[in-house]
């Protein structure tokens, strides 16, 4: 069983360390994020929590009854569109193959769809990460269109598939 914490400055060493390349961190939080992470680009990622309502939540995800995390995961938020992003996941490189990706995107969508107002949650992901839309799939996100070459990472070029699943479908499934 999986829990959320709200992320906070102690857990940016760890973080950081689970990114050994620059595509690692263009892979995990897009293009515009630089490696190693600085300590600034974090902050500035918490700063966005603030904000009211919030632009940006972000949490890591704790095994119960354990405090070293074993996750990541953020939302960002459209309140006048009423659209949550799901963005930023990651499972701590010793913890990858356990089958802690699904329980903890259930968690974020269930923080997505708790939230008053918000009707769609979205995600980006990159096509070759074939267990990612599994786990999303599985979920029940409809791949809504794939953008191509969209994102660079270093000298390569990935295409970006978008994914998407409404409140309504959230509450059919959990029905």
């Amino acid at each position: 069983m999986l829990t959320l914490r709200p992320f906070s400055p102690s857990d940016y060493p760890l973080l950081a360390s689970w990114f050994n390349s620059q595509a690692e961190v263009v892979q995990w939080g897009g293009s515009h994020v630089s490696y190693p992470l600085a300590p600034a680009d974090m902050d500035a990622m918490l700063r966005e929590g603030h904000a009211q309502p919030p632009a940006r939540r972000c949490w890591m995800a704790c095994r119960e009854g354990h405090d070293q995390p074993v996750g990541h995961a953020q939302l960002a938020f459209d309140w006048r569109d009423g659209n949550a992003r799901l963005g930023r996941v990651a499972i701590a490189p010793g913890a990858r193959g356990q089958g802690l990706a699904r329980p903890m995107v259930a968690l974020m969508i269930d923080e997505a769809f708790g939230t008053p107002g918000i009707e769609r949650l979205e995600l980006n992901v990159y096509m070759f990460n074939t267990p990612a839309i599994r786990t999303y799939e599985a979920l029940g996100f409809t791949l809504e269109g794939v953008r191509r070459s969209a994102t660079r990472a270093g000298n390569a070029r990935w295409d970006t598939g978008m994914m998407g699943l409404l409140r309504a479908e959230w509450q059919a499934a959990a029905a």
